[in-house]
């Protein structure tokens, strides 16, 4: 496994803050994507009258008036309300609001609402191109508001839309930048990843990741449940693409799937395989795997080998024991991939591989070891889970 974070206690954690950024001209809208929807803050300039009066802003379709916040730093709103009623295509639909202006002229309003007609899906695409790889990303938006912006910032959250627009806290739940600016229309659309461009270097890697993401419980209070993750798992080891993310962004991408083409003779694409970039953590390493074949050598055993609960301390131990076998006539070097799906609060309390470790996403960590030809090497690790309210919070790291 190339790249270890050397520690001897991983922990769940939150995720990177919120960042504004870019300039006073840049934006005029800035949209946090949810799973099931979107955050909106956009930006509305119109021209008042000094005094008391009202101006008419846009209205979202499907938004209701109870659900926005409406503020201005030009001039003071002392109240709104909405007209129009077609739900369908918001003709005649508008906000009009009563302000009060010290002087006439340009006033910037910043409508902020919670909305289930913005809906996204992020891809990627790695090219490979002779061991040198080049990766494309996209989000896939949809767009059923009626509004239009020229400049929009977006940002990932990896859940579901809170009950209430969030406040700023809300948005240290792993909060991801997408980089650049968008013109976004209404309907269907694609936007292209501002990705850098940098050749990657493509890494053959083996992993073991019998488990995936299936029993993964996005709770602070972990499934106690002792049969839990108890079953027969795979023993096929996957031959994969490790790829260094760091190269193409400055932080975590939006989750999505990731398609693996090969060069072919003739400039071709050849599919090659598929993988998944994961919801981000923030002191997550930067890297996925994407499977393209099976090994034929080696293969794996996954094995809960231990499990005690005290539930007046609201703490729960497992142990896993991974034992790995190869039938090769030279060493293999094999990434086990393993999934702390019980919840979010978790501690790597131990591992037996050394500094072979790293924390890979929020429920998510690789343990790296060497398997001998002709033989086998075994992987022990024990996570503890928490449910402490006063010690555990699903956006505080406790590395």
């Amino acid at each position: 496994m190339r790249p270890a974070l050397a520690m001897m206690v991983l922990a769940a954690c939150g995720g990177a803050q919120r960042v504004r950024g870019g300039t006073a001209e840049a934006v005029d809208a800035r949209v946090t994507l949810y799973r099931d929807g979107a955050f909106v803050e956009e930006d509305v300039v119109v021209e008042v009258a000094a005094g008391e009066g009202r101006v008419r802003l846009p209205r979202p379709i499907g938004l209701d008036v109870a659900d926005l916040v409406l503020g201005s730093p030009d001039v003071e709103v002392r109240g709104w309300t909405a007209i129009g009623d077609d739900p369908t295509t918001g003709t005649g639909r508008a906000i009009v609001a009563d302000v009060v202006a010290a002087r006439a002229g340009a006033a910037r309003f910043t409508l902020s609402y919670l909305t289930d007609r913005v809906t996204w899906q992020a891809s990627y695409t790695l090219i490979d191109d002779r061991g040198r790889g080049r990766l494309h990303g996209a989000l896939g938006l949809t767009n059923r508001t009626g509004r239009r912006w020229q400049r929009a910032r977006f940002s990932v959250i990896d859940r579901n839309r809170p009950a209430a627009p969030p406040t700023a806290a809300a948005f240290e739940q792993r909060a991801v930048e997408v980089p650049g600016t968008y013109a976004v229309r209404t309907g269907g659309q694609r936007l292209d990843l501002a990705l850098r461009g940098e050749a990657l270097t493509l890494s053959p890697t083996l992993v073991y990741d019998p488990v995936g993401t299936r029993l993964d419980s996005a709770t602070m209070r972990p499934q106690v449940d002792e049969r839990y993750g108890v079953q027969r798992w795979p023993s096929a080891v996957d031959e994969t693409l490790l790829v260094d993310l760091a190269r193409v962004a400055d932080g975590p991408l939006p989750s999505g799937p990731v398609r693996v083409f090969t060069v072919g003779s003739g400039g071709a694409l050849v599919w090659r395989g598929e993988g998944r970039l994961l919801p981000p953590a923030a002191d997550a390493e930067l890297y996925t795997t994407v499977a393209v074949g099976r090994s034929p050598a080696v293969t794996g055993e996954r094995r809960r080998t231990d499990y005690a609960i005290d539930h007046d301390a609201m703490r729960l131990v497992e142990e896993v024991t991974i034992t790995l076998h190869n039938d090769g006539p030279g060493a293999a070097d094999v990434l086990v991939r393993e999934h702390l799906y019980r919840g979010q609060c978790w501690t790597l309390a131990y591992h037996s591989t050394g500094g072979r470790v790293a924390k890979e996403g929020a429920q998510q960590i690789g343990l790296g070891v060497l398997v001998p030809a002709g033989g086998d090497a075994t992987v022990m690790y024990r996570v503890l889970y928490e449910w402490d309210d006063r010690t555990c919070r699903l956006s505080t790291s406790r590395n």
